[in-house]
């Protein structure tokens, strides 16, 4: 799918889910969609990347690392890994927006940084054992 063609149907996907909820939420819903936007914007870097050098590639490069043909298909799983963490968590976060203020604030400043930070090390295991291996 074209990148033109991609954000034509990421607007006609977002653009009713956004005027339904300035709709509903009116006063707070800018700050209270501010972490599925972060999110959402996070979720297209990893995405798109994946249709040339993958971020995770990117990133592994900048810090010095040798990427062989092992290490590439190691670095787009471990971006495919990302972008569906983010893909789950921007829906899930674009739900507490319509959930209780408890709810949003339980689940975008705490649970999320939780999981993000066990995918991290999660990783981290991963990596070492590939390493190894």
């Amino acid at each position: 799918m074209g990148k033109l063609r991609l954000m034509s149907v990421l607007r006609i996907v977002l653009m009713p889910v956004l005027v339904w909820a300035i709709y509903l939420l009116k006063g707070n819903l800018w700050f209270r969609l501010y972490p599925a936007i972060m999110v959402a914007l996070a979720f297209l870097c990893f995405f798109v990347s994946l249709f040339k050098t993958p971020l995770i590639e990117v990133i592994a490069r900048r810090m010095g690392e040798d990427i062989d043909n092992r290490a590439k298909r190691y670095c787009r799983n471990v971006t495919r890994v990302w972008a569906a963490f983010l893909a789950v968590h921007f829906l899930v976060t674009l739900a507490t927006v319509f959930a209780s203020y408890e709810v949003w604030v339980f689940y975008n400043g705490v649970l999320a940084y939780i999981m993000m930070g066990l995918l991290l090390v999660g990783e981290f295991i991963v990596r070492r054992r590939v390493r190894r291996g």
